[in-house]
């Protein structure tokens, strides 16, 4: 007969709602930057295009950007 371990459920549960309850504020936080933003005549943000880099190393060699 299948069963359910109780402490087991009750944990994931727990879990899952402070999972939730921390997505929550982070999503709150970012709604509170992008109101102080179009508070303060902010309409556009423009975003740089990425710039992939290579630094040379003092033998000559190339390292990779991590």
């Amino acid at each position: 007969m299948p069963s359910l371990n109780v402490e087991e459920n009750i944990k994931k549960l727990q879990e899952a709602i402070e999972a939730t309850y921390q997505e929550l504020h982070r999503l709150q936080g970012s709604l509170r930057v992008f109101i102080g933003f179009k508070e303060n005549g902010l309409t556009v943000i423009d975003i740089p295009e990425k710039v992939e880099e290579k630094e040379e190393v003092e033998e000559g060699e190339i390292k990779e950007e991590k």
